[in-house]
């Protein structure tokens, strides 16, 4: 998703009022100015009696001024607000709860990364809603990350039938990635830190899918296709054929050829694709893989995901955001599952305080709360708490076998919701900054 830096590894053991000092001295960065001046434009006080449980600011407080500009988030807002507002109108109008229509066509532009430890980039993204006024939904991407991490891809709608909230599409897609140096440190729940090492992948995918739109919220299809992935030396970092040449890890400096079909059950009544403050989603997907070349490759991968947000107050300000993601996959006839295609854990969209894919096996489980609280229109801060663990089987899960982590989260956004997120995340192995361009959770 974006990047993560380490900022203490594990032999310094600080305590825990280096996490509670930046919370409180934030804490009481707030209190000068009262939470109901916390807002960019204040409105005129209205001659109608005000609606029951709504609250209106009638004058601002005295100081107000001056408060707002020796206030922390003020200079926050100055900073990353304008960048904001500049991805806005590159991108185009295509944010869901928005009250203009989205353009037709045009180029979004933006930053984005590919998972942890990938550093971010630009994004192009040129798209097109009614291709040929046929209906088709066609659309490019290019993403180059610092880190030299590639991604690029294309795909096709072609509407067969069209309904306000139902429907069937048929697509096609295609897709290059390159990631030069991902982290592997051995198979199982228990790898040391010791272990790291480094591979690189290049994958290319082409594929067809059907998928039916059964309600607004609701939707099922399956897609199918060709998969090459090549594995090989990485552009830094200890070769992972040099670290574990002498253990016999499926899919290593081989790669492989597979064909992969996939189908899915989902429901999303999230209130935004992104940035939800209500509502949860409910996911399953079920995958075969079959190899054709490369290795004896041939598996399922069973997966469920779990998200929902429950806002404590009317206006959203307080949301408690769970997640819970549960991943197995079962060699089928003898063969064997690719380490490339294992369950991982550690990074940014799993376990925080973690370097990303530090533990590796066939089944994961993950499980996240987050306390989120607004401080400002378009600032949030928050709390969390992640645990996760790998086995063999999912029989294999045990309460004892949890690694967890927790800290901070500041979230900057703007009003169509584009923007960053920063962890700064504790494990019983270092601290950890992770920053995210395209959060989903």
């Amino acid at each position: 998703m974006g990047t993560e830096m380490v900022l203490m590894p594990k032999q310094q053991k600080p305590s825990m009022r280096w996490i509670l000092l930046p919370c409180f001295i934030l804490a009481l960065s707030l209190l000068p100015v009262p939470l109901q001046a916390q807002q960019t434009e204040i409105p005129a006080v209205s001659e109608d009696p005000p609606a029951e449980g709504s609250r209106i600011v009638a004058h601002r407080p005295p100081l107000y001024f001056i408060k707002r500009v020796v206030h922390p988030v003020s200079w926050l807002e100055g900073g990353i607000f304008p960048v904001l507002r500049l991805a806005e109108r590159l991108g185009g109008n295509v944010s869901g709860d928005t009250k203009k229509e989205p353009r037709e066509s045009g180029i979004k532009f933006g930053a984005k990364g590919l998972g942890g430890s990938t550093g971010f980039g630009p994004m192009i993204k040129p798209y097109h809603n009614n291709l040929f006024n046929t209906g088709i939904r066609a659309e490019a991407s290019a993403v180059v990350t610092y880190k030299m991490y590639q991604a690029f891809g294309a795909r096709a709608d072609f509407p067969l039938v069209s309904g306000q909230d139902s429907g069937v599409d048929i697509g096609i897609l295609g897709g290059y990635l390159s990631r030069p140096s991902d982290s592997f440190y051995g198979l199982g729940n228990n790898t040391p830190a010791t272990n790291e090492s480094r591979f690189r992948t290049v994958s290319r995918t082409v594929g067809a899918g059907l998928k039916m739109r059964l309600s607004k919220s609701s939707s099922a299809g399956v897609e199918s296709g060709f998969r090459s992935i090549g594995v090989t030396e990485p552009r830094t970092g200890k070769p992972m054929a040099v670290v574990f040449q002498d253990e016999n890890v499926p899919g290593q400096m081989t790669g492989a050829t597979m064909n992969v079909s996939t189908a899915f059950l989902e429901r999303n009544t999230k209130d935004h694709p992104s940035w939800a403050e209500s509502g949860g989603l409910q996911r399953v997907e079920a995958t075969l893989a079959e190899g054709q070349r490369g290795g004896d490759y041939s598996y399922w991968r069973y997966r469920l995901e779990l998200q929902q947000f429950l806002p404590l107050t009317e206006d959203h300000r307080k949301v408690i955001a769970l997640r819970a993601d549960v991943e197995t996959n079962r060699d089928k006839g003898g063969s064997v599952v690719p380490f490339f295609d294992m369950a991982t854990i550690g990074g940014s969209s799993t376990v925080r305080g973690f370097r990303t894919n530090r533990f590796t096996d066939k089944s994961a489980l993950t499980l996240s709360a987050e306390y989120r609280y607004r401080i400002w229109r378009y600032f949030d801060w928050g709390f969390f708490l992640d645990a996760g663990q790998v086995a063999s089987e999912i029989g294999d899960f045990a309460m004892d076998n949890f690694h967890t982590g927790y800290g901070v989260s500041f979230f900057a956004r703007s009003e169509k919701r584009r923007g960053v997120i920063i962890d700064l995340a504790r494990s019983r192995e270092a601290w950890m900054v992770y920053l995210d361009f395209s959060p989903l959770f």
